[in-house]
């Protein structure tokens, strides 16, 4: 068994004496080399947190070999002391319930062979009818409050006659072996001490000085490790941005682990974190549904504007080389709203089309380019596009061995270059291969893309040697977004976790974005507070602590070193606005028209969102090769 005994008690009554009589058990007769005599299974010691109580309770009893009952009228009228009893009647042999008897009376009628229940006080009555005989029981009324130790003679006297029975021993030989490992530990401990104290002056005066420089020694080996990973990290953010996040946690972990200064290495976890890329999925990460959304069997149905999307692909010629474009289409089967994206052939950028229906009416809303920095040219070419089934995002693959996953409402409604959130993330793994194939899954939580790995014999010719697949999360994202909705709050994050909650009461649903509020989880714990933002400008506000800024370029530190770009052009963006919170730890940036992002600035924050596997899934991590290669040590 696992435990040797279960204790079962009231907290109001025994709160002292069922630990001190746990202690006192796992210490008495304790064999010298050995952490405790026995394992006693006691609520508060061993129980985690758990939404499921009783279910952590069942399992101590099933895992022990003897019941303790605290008998007391409050632990008789417990519900949970007469539910653990119940199941230890029901399950265990009653032969292994022991009475310890802290208060109430507890008396036996020998003419009905039971409790004589018309005075007996201190034990449920759910124990009626099951001793056949008397049950023996320790008193330990008298002894509920007093000295509780094993220095206690009295105390110690019934403590032994416990012990006894969970060590399957007779009270006579439990006292014997007492005195006996007490005498072996004093022994061993005597013969310790005089050998130590031969040594002990010679070894003084060599290790003082050794230590002082072997600690030199190691804190600079300690800090030119933190710099060579921050180092690691800072190179690896444009080849392979989720090994350059796993470096920046491994060196902010690194850091505090070994009481070094944190700052640089945290600073570097937050601009990785909100760089703008995506982090690839650990490889082998198991989804619930892989199915791929099937891009030609949709292409086929192009609906009410058939004419128009026909027209448009005509009108856009293969290129010499690179060959046809590359389309993908989304239509409202309520509405026959219809997105249309294009890319490649002759284009100089992707062009994303929406197409609207009224009953008589065809309203055709101005294409938008779609320029991003790297998506063009022939290094740039786009070879794949995909727009996820509910029309809210799509995905580029290019050549350039970089996927952009792009707000397609943004787009559409925003014709301003320097709203950075049109793009939601640039997804690049370690490859530096062209991007052949794009794809969401059919529930669009996931994006998959495909590049070869190439076996290059000169620099004309390769092979192929595998086809490169990764897996990336679609949303949420490293900030937490908050939008309007039809819940109780008028609002919820992305992930469903938090909702906006304004300081003041009676403020109209929708209208309180800019004012005090606090961000909350599902229930209803803040996490953080914010005061009346500001709107956003070139001035810079300092957080309340002076550790960061911020203006409408971005998030800064104290030293004005660019954190996390904002780029919200404040001219034409008069609805935007931004506050730190009350504790500096997060960055609150706001718009008039409902969104509103939330920015960690609290490491311990961040490594919490990233590791969350609903949030973020199940970021890859470092490979065995890779912390080899970065000079991580590993078990």
């Amino acid at each position: 068994m696992k435990y040797n005994a279960f204790i079962s008690y009231s907290h109001s009554q025994d709160f002292k004496l069922a630990p001190s009589l746990e202690s006192a058990l796992e210490k008495f007769a304790k064999p010298t080399f050995k952490r405790r005599a026995l394992n006693i299974f006691r609520d508060s010691n061993d129980l985690s947190i758990s939404p499921d109580l009783w279910g952590k309770i069942e399992e101590g009893l099933n895992a022990s070999e003897y019941f303790i009952f605290f008998a007391s009228p409050l632990s008789a009228q417990s519900h949970y002391c007469t539910k653990e009893v119940e199941h230890w009647k029901t399950t265990k042999s009653i032969d292994n319930f022991l009475i310890v008897l802290t208060d109430g009376e507890l008396l036996w009628n020998h003419a009905t062979s039971d409790f004589d229940w018309s005075k007996t006080t201190a034990i449920p009555k759910n124990l009626s009818g099951v001793f056949k005989n008397e049950p023996l029981y320790v008193d330990f009324r008298e002894n509920a409050s007093e000295n509780l130790t094993l220095d206690n003679p009295d105390f110690k006297d019934k403590l032994v006659l416990i012990a006894a029975t969970l060590h399957n021993k007779t009270v006579g030989n439990m006292v014997g072996e007492a005195v006996k490992q007490h005498k072996r530990t004093m022994r061993i401990r005597n013969a310790a001490i005089s050998v130590l104290s031969t040594l002990l002056v010679a070894a003084i005066l060599l290790s003082i000085y050794a230590m002082k420089q072997k600690k030199v020694a190691e804190a600079e080996t300690l800090k030119a490790l933190l710099s060579t990973y921050i180092a690691s990290s800072q190179a690896q953010l444009n080849e392979d941005p989720t090994k350059s996040l796993r470096l920046a946690e491994y060196a902010y972990s690194f850091a505090n682990e070994n009481n070094l200064p944190t700052k640089i290495a945290s600073e570097q976890l937050t601009k990785v974190f909100y760089s703008g890329y995506g982090f690839y999925q650990e490889p082998g990460f198991k989804i619930l549904n892989t199915d791929l959304i099937n891009k030609n069997k949709r292409t086929k149905k192009l609906g009410y504007f058939k004419p128009e999307i026909d027209a448009i692909i005509e009108s856009v010629p293969p290129h010499e080389y690179l060959g046809q474009a590359s389309t993908d289409i989304f239509i409202n089967p309520n509405t026959n709203e219809t997105e249309f994206l294009i890319a490649g052939g002759k284009l100089e950028f992707p062009i994303l089309y929406n197409f609207k229906t009224e009953i008589y009416e065809f309203e055709n809303i101005d294409p938008v380019e779609i320029k991003l920095e790297g998506f063009g040219g022939f290094t740039g070419y786009i070879q794949d596009v995909a727009i996820s089934t509910d029309g809210k995002y799509s995905i580029l693959g290019s050549a350039n061995s970089k996927t952009a996953l792009i707000d397609n409402k943004a787009y559409l409604q925003d014709n301003l270059d320097t709203d950075i959130f049109k793009t939601r993330a640039i997804l690049k793994s370690g490859s530096r291969n062209d991007i052949f194939e794009v794809n969401f899954t059919d529930n669009n939580k996931y994006i998959i893309t495909k590049t070869l790995d190439l076996v290059w014999q000169n620099s004309e010719q390769n092979s192929i040697k595998d086809t490169i697949i990764n897996l990336w999360k679609t949303e949420p994202f490293p900030y937490i977004e908050i939008y309007n909705s039809n819940t109780a709050h008028g609002n919820i994050s992305i992930s469903e976790d938090y909702y906006m909650l304004p300081v003041e009461e009676d403020l109209e649903k929708y209208s309180w974005l800019h004012m005090a509020q606090s961000i909350r989880t599902q229930n209803n714990t803040i996490i953080a507070e914010f005061p009346n933002a500001k709107g956003i400008s070139p001035n810079t506000i300092s957080s309340p602590d002076g550790n960061f800024l911020v203006n409408y370029q971005g998030i800064f530190n104290k030293e004005n070193e660019l954190l996390i770009t904002l780029s919200s052009y404040f001219i034409d963006n008069s609805g935007i606005a931004y506050c730190f919170s009350n504790d500096s730890k997060f960055l609150k940036l706001s718009y008039i028209d409902g969104p509103e992002r939330i920015f960690a600035l609290d490491p311990d924050f961040i490594l919490e969102r990233l590791n969350n596997a609903k949030i973020m899934g199940a970021i890859a991590t470092l490979t065995t090769a890779d912390k080899k290669r970065f000079l991580i040590e590993t078990e």
